[in-house]
């Protein structure tokens, strides 16, 4: 356990089927008979990190093989007893102190989603009832927005509720390439749900140049907007430990200005962003033109620590050097600072 003069880390951007440790999946995988889909596994994660060192490197591809990483760990992780202990491998393994970690319930094992969720907070009670650990974790539940619609939102915002402080809040994700249903009206509605509920939302953004991302881009801040002229009485920071934006690489100047104008911390997540092309090595990252300062909004995370191969302690100090630091402030007091941005 770390004593309280050393820095405390913070993965604000952890799904938890990507953040496994590779000692837990291969285990699951032993138990659950398909060691193969493990070896397999194994093989797609090489194949990945061969394309992702290829120059021009292929975005596509990389993404592709992302997604395929996922669909293998969902596999291998067939049973609630598999999510429970997986949930404390992931804050064990972690090399952050404090997580925000996602998932999307889905049934599995012959159970319900509702049986999922409960499986992952035993997860998480079983890691928070372990002194040892010294961690401190939370849980968010995510909306596919290829599935799920606002009726999915409102139902995962009232086990979030129902959770005794375990889940903080939802988050908006799935493969950005693929037609949606959480778009248009669905999409301000559960936007609309969390904020009045008063539970946190992390919202993927920028993740894909194509016109239906700019869309919910558009739709997303216009809500955030008319929340807050129906607010008047908020903060300078009217978001802070409301909402945060996962990524912001792929924006319009205009788009930019509107996160700048509204605050709202942007998820970076650096070795994600150069796997997959979204940072060229030697040029400034894409957030630096909406966030110039260590001292604005800008909020590390791994997404994730396993099939990226990415530890919250590395990243963290990499999101401090990516942006300048006029006041000046220290490593240490940027991760500090990092608390007004927890659900």
């Amino acid at each position: 356990m770390q004593t309280k003069t050393e820095p405390k880390f913070a993965d604000f951007h952890c799904h938890l089927n990507g953040s496994f440790s590779k000692g837990f999946l291969k285990g699951i995988a032993e138990r659950n008979k398909c060691p193969q889909v493990y070896q397999q596994f194994q093989e797609v994660q090489q194949q990945y990190e061969d394309k992702s060192r290829e120059v021009p490197r292929d975005t596509e591809a990389c993404l592709k093989l992302i997604w395929t990483q996922f669909a293998l760990v969902h596999k291998m992780v067939q049973k609630l007893k598999d999510i429970q202990e997986g949930t404390y491998d992931v804050i064990a393994n972690s090399a952050g102190n404090y997580l925000e970690i996602r998932t999307t319930p889905k049934p599995m094992d012959a159970c319900t989603v509702d049986d999922y969720i409960a499986a992952f907070l035993k997860g998480l009670l079983d890691a928070r009832e372990d002194s040892a650990l010294g961690k401190e974790a939370y849980g968010l539940l995510s909306l596919d927005r290829v599935h799920h619609t606002a009726k999915d939102a409102d139902y995962f915002i009232q086990k979030v509720l129902q959770s005794g402080g375990l889940l903080k809040g939802i988050d908006i994700s799935g493969q950005p390439l693929a037609p949606r249903q959480l778009t248009g009206q669905e999409l301000v509605k559960t936007i609309q749900l969390a904020l009045d509920k008063h539970v946190g939302l992390a919202i993927h953004m920028g993740e894909a140049d194509t016109l239906q991302e700019r869309q919910d881009t558009d739709t997303i801040l216009a809500t955030l907007e008319d929340w807050v002229k129906n607010h008047p009485d908020q903060s300078d920071h009217p978001f802070f430990g409301k909402i945060r934006l996962g990524h912001c690489i792929y924006l319009t100047e205009q788009q930019k200005q509107r996160i700048k104008a509204l605050q709202l911390p942007i998820e970076v997540c650096p070795t994600c962003h150069a796997k997959l092309n979204w940072h060229e090595q030697g040029k400034p990252h894409p957030v630096a033109s909406i966030y110039d300062s260590v001292s604005d909004p800008v909020v590390p995370g791994t997404d994730d620590e396993t099939i990226f191969n990415a530890d919250i302690q590395h990243e963290s100090q990499l999101v401090f050097g990516f942006f300048k630091n006029p006041k000046p402030i220290t490593l240490k007091e940027f991760l500090q600072q990092q608390n007004q941005y927890r659900f």
